[in-house]
């Protein structure tokens, strides 16, 4: 893909891929929801146990890098880290945000049929959700 995005013939790119760059969102983001959750006593019942070996896992990836692309990667994390603090202080943005970091988790496996019960006057999924309104003087 970084051939094909800054349309060079060598091997290694100087410019950003877009895999690059979504890693670097995707680290940010999880960087910020383990920052945001409740500390506990022991690492196992840490609740983001999974997201702290992700970021253990892209941290060994750097070690890998040279000097010239470590500073890059630096760069990118740091301008991500910032975007994804500005989004997550909107409340909406943030259950997004940690709704994605949960959708990246590997899934339990099921050791029985899993029961789902719906609700039969909803319209939607979303339909019993609360809506957050803004002030009136914004309308």
């Amino acid at each position: 893909l970084a051939q094909a995005v800054c349309g060079s013939s060598s091997g290694r790119c100087l410019c950003l891929s877009l895999y690059s760059i979504m890693d670097a969102v995707r680290t940010a983001n999880l960087r910020a929801y383990v920052d945001s959750t409740p500390k506990t006593g022991s690492s196992e019942s840490f609740p983001a146990s999974w997201e702290k070996k992700q970021l253990a896992e892209e941290r060994r990836k750097r070690s890998m890098m040279t000097l010239m692309e470590r500073m890059d990667a630096d760069a990118e994390h740091k301008q991500a880290l910032s975007q994804v603090k500005d989004m997550r202080q909107n409340q909406e943005n943030r259950k997004a945000l940690d709704k994605m970091v949960e959708r990246m988790r590997p899934t339990p496996d099921l050791k029985e049929p899993k029961v789902v019960n719906h609700d039969s006057k909803a319209l939607t999924n979303d339909h019993s959700r609360k809506q957050n309104w803004a002030p009136l003087e914004c309308y």
